[in-house]
């Protein structure tokens, strides 16, 4: 049996799948930060994309239009909020904002956000070049997953979901492909798996990592972010890993790398965590029941 609410075989339980590497993106945008283990909230990983840098016109600014960004390193130590990047003083800021309340968009979709300070806004401004503002979301404005793959669960500034999977396998296998090496910080994942074959996660639906369940909802639209060097901001020249993913993962008009997830509780998964798959089945790339073409910014946390 391998459609839809499949059990787990005897190769899913001997297969010896585990967590290896745990990421999170305290800044929408910025460089990821490595972690040894990650608690889950109500909105996915503790901290992940709870500032976003946004425009003046309230909409976000993301590696798309802004790969500066990838230079910023955002760290999270003793109550504080740090951002480093060469060639300016680090910045830091409690990790509270009490701000007033700022209207911001994402995707089109509005949301209510909170401001942090005239200094971190005019410290972005200087290091990005151009007018941004740093805002932070509270717990109570807490976004919507989409009800069509996820109705019922909450989400930061992320895309659209609390949480990204990708496989250690899928990696090199597109790196094989590619004939180069495919750093898997271009996709941005908070969690990295071993052990799978190449794309397996896209049929977990079901899925526990220790003692944390989760429920894979949507495979993840890639777009040009993935072609940003997450060290130097510089775009690739030769627009990989699109060209090679464009070539085995196209579905019309978008690629699609990586699973979004949802969480189902509080709790808290670590590095060398064994992983668990309780059922397997389709997950849906495009909207279901609708047509394929769904933007592929849609997802991507650029």
């Amino acid at each position: 049996m391998t459609g839809p609410g499949a059990p787990p075989s005897d190769s899913d339980r001997a297969n010896g799948l585990r967590a290896i590497r745990l990421r999170v993106y305290p800044v929408k945008g910025m460089r990821g930060t490595e972690l040894r283990s990650m608690e889950f909230d109500d909105m996915g990983p503790r901290f992940d994309r709870r500032w976003m840098v946004v425009r003046a016109d309230g909409g976000f600014a993301s590696q798309r239009d802004t790969p500066r960004l990838a230079t910023v390193r955002p760290r999270l130590a003793d109550g504080a909020l740090r951002l480093e990047t060469t060639g300016a003083e680090p910045l830091i800021l409690p990790v509270r904002a009490t701000g007033s309340p700022v209207r911001v968009r994402i995707h089109g979709s509005g949301a209510l956000a909170t401001s942090v300070s005239p200094e971190a806004d005019a410290w972005l401004s200087g290091v990005l070049g151009g007018e941004f503002r740093l805002v932070f979301m509270r717990r109570e404005n807490a976004r919507t997953t989409d009800p069509a793959y996820a109705g019922g669960h909450r989400v930061s500034f992320a895309d659209g979901y609390p949480a990204l999977v990708v496989s250690e396998a899928s990696v090199d296998e597109l790196a094989r492909r590619a004939g180069r090496a495919i750093p898997v910080e271009r996709f941005r994942p908070n969690l990295v798996v071993a052990g799978a074959h190449p794309h397996d996660e896209d049929k977990w639906r079901r899925f526990a990592v220790g003692d944390l369940d989760f429920s894979a909802v949507k495979l993840c639209a890639r777009c040009k972010v993935t072609t940003t060097d997450q060290e130097t901001g510089a775009r690739d020249p030769e627009r990989e890993p699109l060209r090679t993913l464009a070539l085995y993962r196209r579905i019309e008009s978008s690629v699609y790398f990586g699973v979004n997830v949802v969480h189902h509780g509080p709790g808290r998964i670590a590095v060398g965590d064994r992983i668990e798959v309780t059922e397997r089945g389709i997950v849906p790339g495009a909207r279901p029941g609708g047509s394929v073409t769904e933007p592929a910014s849609r997802g991507g946390d650029g």
